[in-house]
């Protein structure tokens, strides 16, 4: 019998500032350039042990309300970056543990309208090429994982405002009250980025526990209103959850370390 290949290809966003990704670790995991900054780089290893080859391109995505992203064509995005980057190497092949750097050089046109330019660096995975018989047939499972990061650029943008404009506790098919449901609102030319905490407290007299947490969360340019679901980590710490308040905080990171963009506290009574 023949072997049946089957290629599984997905796209993973990369959320922190070091990500392992089943076989390929990058660092960092996403770039931005800032007005003054011409090159950046990108560190590659390979953690699996075998031979990896992955062939490096820009992509166009667009980001969705409630995450993740949308493939898009190159003239569908008059704000990409793409056009503007030059990377070096194109294609890599990395033996198990070796580190490959990947270059990238910034070219900036005159007279560049106001805003936030970005295209995502798209690491795609390329059969080894080692077909392996096994014995008795069967479906051999191959699989080939891509990945995507986002390389940024800034032209004269402003600091982005975000509004927190709802929040709220949900009870799952478990029973358990162990997702909070957040509304956020973004305006200015800037993508937000930082770490999203709901913390939560019984009475006015309690302390503030944290319940939930996000790192690395962006709100793109193309997304003025987001929507997101938090797990709880721990649903007992909300004794009675439909009496008490939440407090949700929006602290920048990386680029914005020092800034927090928004904090709002909620009641949470048994009427609503």
């Amino acid at each position: 019998m023949n072997y049946v290949t089957l290629r599984i290809v997905f796209a993973v966003l990369l959320l922190c500032t070091l990500k392992v990704h089943a076989s390929l670790m990058i660092s960092p995991t996403r770039v931005v350039f800032d007005e003054r900054q011409r090159h950046a780089k990108v560190f590659l290893i390979n953690s699996s042990q075998e031979y990896k080859t992955y062939r490096l391109s820009f992509k166009e995505k667009r980001a969705l309300p409630q995450g993740g992203y949308q493939d898009i064509a190159s003239e569908d995005n008059p704000m990409r970056l793409s056009e503007l980057l030059r990377m070096t190497p194109k294609q890599v092949r990395l033996a198990p543990g070796e580190r490959q750097v990947v270059k990238l050089a910034l070219r900036r046109k005159r007279d560049m309208a106001e805003g936030e330019y970005r295209s995502h660096l798209f690491f795609q995975a390329l059969p080894n090429g080692q077909e392996q018989a096994q014995p008795g047939g069967g479906i051999r499972l191959n699989m080939i994982m891509s990945y995507s990061i986002p390389v940024i650029y800034r032209q004269s943008t402003s600091l982005p405002q975000v509004e927190i404009e709802q929040a709220q506790i949900l009870r799952s098919d478990t029973g358990l009250y162990d997702k909070v449901a957040i509304t956020l609102k973004r305006n200015g030319n800037a993508s937000s980025f930082g770490n999203l905490r709901v913390l939560w407290r019984q009475n006015q007299q309690a302390q503030w526990q944290q319940i939930a947490l996000t790192n690395s969360y962006s709100i793109y340019p193309e997304v003025s209103r987001a929507q997101l679901q938090l797990t709880i980590l721990k649903p007992q710490l909300l004794k009675n959850p439909r009496s008490g308040q939440l407090k949700v905080v929006y602290d920048g990171g990386s680029e914005y370390a020092q800034q927090q963009f928004a904090e709002r506290i909620f009641t949470v009574s048994s009427g609503q």
